[in-house]
């Protein structure tokens, strides 16, 4: 681990490296005096504005968090941490608008005791919208309009948009998301923090471990120790060999939302036309150990050779469910005596990361020391630094997403002339 990351350590053993200019390096320590995103990070002080409302919906057996993308995925990842004694509502992010979800949803629940933060940075998420006018419409058959505002919170930009109109005419209290962070980077402000402490989920330590790896990743004047940066470079070196689909692979079953998170950020921040028009970026998948060991596996090992793998690992316990049954005389079963689940799945991990690089796949290997609040709030920073390294390399704007804009257009036509 490097001085400063007592969290996670990054193994690129093997991978080709081009020769690096300190300019991607000067960038980042620029915008890290420049950027929102990662000045917010500096002071926790707007969180006291948010513990009588994190205490409010607590009260609630219910919460239901509406939003898309960046709006729901920052606090669905932080949620994978909450610990089952802790005294919290159950929680539902609804991030589609499949009807079916939500009949299930309200057959199932009761408003009385139900919260709904509804998180959409422009205002004018069209499926945001949609989910917050079905939960109004919801909640007014069984709440009075008055009451409305007892159960409902807004989380959007400051500036006129639709739903700013909703809340305003329902009399629904509002909350800023800033307007300078983009909703896939995010998490640490109002839309990820509100939800984690409605959870007790310490969000201090969140954002402690990301003001680390930020510390300790730009505090180099060399390339080298910038461990996100070398992430960077391992991908646009494999790249430029054809190597065109990441995959993260955690093996601990928390961090499943976190490739989803990861996911979003590293395809809408990278997937852009290049200054001559040509497509460029490296598609993001996400897998599973164990569980992807029996469902994809077989294709990274025999299939083409145009991915990159991170796997994630961590020691996972050697006390935990120890195997202590008499034998029943079969090597399968005998095999485990003695053993425990912890032990397997270390094992498992291992024997995945050894066959990749047997099989010349490129293999990167991030260890976790332990998964918490500090060690989650660092890999998020981490993440969004490598995004962030290998879109200068890259040369596009991670912060937009042009292409996705013809869709939306496209569906509020179908929408208004639909019957």
């Amino acid at each position: 681990m490097l001085p400063g990351n007592d969290m996670f350590t990054q193994d690129l053993e093997g991978f080709p490296f081009l020769i690096e200019t300190p300019e991607t390096l000067l960038h980042l320590q620029g915008l890290r005096e420049t950027l929102p995103l990662l000045q917010q990070i500096q002071s926790d002080d707007f969180l006291a504005d948010l513990t009588p409302l994190a205490k409010h919906f607590q009260a609630f057996e219910d919460v239901l968090i509406l939003g898309t993308g960046g709006s729901s995925l920052g606090g669905q990842t932080l949620l994978a941490l909450r610990k089952p004694h802790h005294k919290s509502p159950r929680f539902h992010f609804l991030d589609n608008i499949d009807p079916s979800t939500f009949h299930s949803l309200f057959s199932t629940l009761s408003f009385e005791k139900t919260g709904v933060i509804a998180i959409s940075k422009s205002g004018n998420t069209s499926e945001t919208l949609m989910q917050l006018l079905i939960c109004l419409q919801q909640g007014l058959s069984s709440l009075p309009k008055s009451s409305l505002k007892d159960h409902f919170l807004i989380i959007s930009e400051p500036r006129d948009n639709g739903i700013r109109r909703l809340a305003k005419a329902y009399a629904l209290p509002c909350l800023d998301h800033p307007t300078d962070i983009g909703g896939r980077f995010a998490v640490f402000t109002v839309v990820g923090m509100l939800p984690a402490m409605i959870a007790n989920i310490d969000v201090k330590a969140i954002r402690f471990g990301a003001r680390q790896i930020l510390s300790v990743s730009l505090a180099t004047q060399e390339s080298r120790n910038c461990q996100p940066l070398q992430g960077a470079l391992a991908h646009l070196a494999l790249a430029k060999k054809g190597v065109t689909q990441t995959v993260l692979m955690p093996y601990i079953d928390r961090l499943n939302t976190f490739t989803l998170w990861f996911r979003q950020l590293w395809a809408e921040s990278l997937g852009k036309k290049s200054k001559d028009n040509k497509g460029q970026g490296i598609t993001p998948l996400q897998a599973l150990g164990t569980v992807d060991q029996h469902s994809q596996l077989q294709l990274y090992l025999d299939g083409p050779r145009d991915k990159l793998f991170t796997i994630m690992t961590m020691d996972h316990g050697k006390d935990s469910f120890k195997m202590n049954l008499p034998s029943v005389g079969h090597p399968a079963v005998d095999l485990f005596q003695g053993k425990t689940m912890g032990d397997l799945m270390m094992a498992e991990q291992q024997a995945t990361i050894d066959t990749l690089r047997r099989h010349q796949c490129p293999t990167r290997v991030i260890h976790l020391k332990a998964l918490d609040e500090k060690t989650l709030g660092g890999l998020m920073m981490y993440y969004m630094l490598e995004t962030l390294a290998m879109a200068h390399l890259m040369g596009v704007n991670p912060f937009d997403q042009p292409a996705v804009e013809e869709g939306k257009i496209l569906t509020q036509h179908y929408l208004a002339q639909s019957r």
